[in-house]
C-alpha cells in the first residue's frame, strides 16, 4: 500500500472525531444568543481538528500504523 493510504485514512478519522467532538462537548458550554461564541467554537474545532489530523496523518504515513487488510493479486 502507498503512503497516502495510510495519511488518508488517519487524516480523515481523527479530523471528523476530533471535529464534532469538540463542537458537540462546546455547544453544552456556549450561550446561544451570542453568536460571536458560536463561530469561535467552530473555527476553533476546526482549525484544531486539522491541525492535528495532518500532525498524525504525515506520523503516520512514515510508521504505516494499522491493520488494515491485504489487496489479493
Amino acid at each position: 500500500m502507498k503512503r497516502f493510504f495510510y495519511f488518508k485514512i488517519t487524516f480523515l478519522a481523527i479530523s471528523t472525531g476530533l471535529f464534532v467532538g469538540m463542537l458537540v462537548y462546546g455547544l453544552f458550554d456556549i450561550d446561544f444568543s451570542n453568536n460571536k461564541e458560536l463561530t469561535k467554537l467552530l473555527f476553533k474545532s476546526f482549525f484544531t481538528s486539522i491541525l492535528t489530523g495532518l500532525m498524525l496523518g504525515i506520523l503516520n504515513m512514515f510508521l504505516k500504523i494499522g491493520n488494515f487488510p491485504q489487496k489479493e493479486n
